[in-house]
């Protein structure tokens, strides 16, 4: 059973002043959107998507930003053939491919996936339905999405097919916002990272190790405190503040607050479970 758990509104865009009502299931602690607005896509506006002016800064903003997901990728997997779901102009892709990997992505924004054949130069497929996109890939030696488990409408459905796309021996791994963050406790519906209505669900973290244990993987990696978490707990704070005022000067004092406070929270967040985001690494053991 799943009882009302807030409402909430489009607090980090403002596209509309819609209210979204969000439930928490009784038993295994998922929060979720209900019901989907059809119109999903139309709270992913196109300056949602920032795209380089060039190949170089592309290839800059993906180094100062996303080298510390290669370098965990490279921890767990050398080489092979790699998923991205959801990987916008794929800042990440790029540093795949630099790495070594055989990428392919699959991406709902039709503008992010011209960049990425013709700008990124890899295989990319342009589908709104993820499950759909995915059952018809062939099997890979990783699968990622960093931040993209909490925007799909099928999330359960979507970790069971990459469970299936794996390859002996081969990896999935994901960050996405978590449900027991210190953050979300003092903060509720006014937490940033709820994002409504873009983040459909919050998923506990035991809920997907159960799920992909079911689908024999095994647990490598599961962190609360990593490069991700610890990030985004900063942003968390000054983000969330910052969306109580609508005037510039106030919310870039407030935006501020957050990043100090975020500062002096670091013995809380980092320690248990209490980070804004998780990171998980799952393998299909080898036959």
């Amino acid at each position: 059973s799943a009882q009302l758990f807030f409402n909430a509104k489009d607090l980090n865009r403002r596209i509309s002043e819609e209210v979204f009502p969000y439930y928490r299931c009784q038993s295994c602690g998922l929060i979720y959107l209900n019901p989907i607005p059809k119109n999903l896509g139309d709270f992913y506006r196109e300056d949602y998507y920032e795209l380089p002016n060039s190949i170089e800064e592309h290839d800059e903003k993906a180094r100062n930003l996303q080298q510390w997901k290669i370098d965990l990728v490279n921890q767990f997997a050398k080489k092979g053939k790699l998923l991205e779901i959801g990987p916008a102009y794929g800042l990440f892709s790029h540093l795949a491919k630099q790495s070594g990997f055989d990428v392919t992505a699959i991406e709902m924004d039709a503008r992010c996936c011209e960049y990425l054949r013709d700008i990124v130069g890899i295989n990319v497929v342009n589908d709104m339905d993820t499950s759909a996109a995915l059952s018809r890939l062939p099997k890979f030696d990783v699968i990622v999405f960093w931040q993209v488990l909490e925007h799909l409408v099928d999330p359960m459905t979507v970790l069971d097919l990459a469970a299936e796309h794996l390859l002996p021996g081969g990896v999935l791994i994901f960050d996405t916002p978590n449900p027991n963050a210190f953050q979300f406790r003092v903060l509720g519906k006014y937490w940033t990272h709820i994002d409504a209505p873009r983040h459909v669900t919050l998923i506990p973290i035991e809920l997907v190790s159960e799920r992909l244990k079911t689908a024999g993987l095994q647990p490598e990696l599961i962190t609360s405190s990593d490069r991700s978490a610890n990030g985004f707990n900063g942003f968390g704070w000054a983000f969330s503040f910052k969306n109580f005022f609508a005037s510039e000067i106030l919310g870039s004092i407030v935006h501020l607050f957050g990043r100090v406070l975020a500062k002096l929270l670091i013995p809380i967040e980092r320690t248990g479970w209490r980070g804004s985001t998780y990171t998980v690494v799952f393998r299909r053991p080898k036959i």
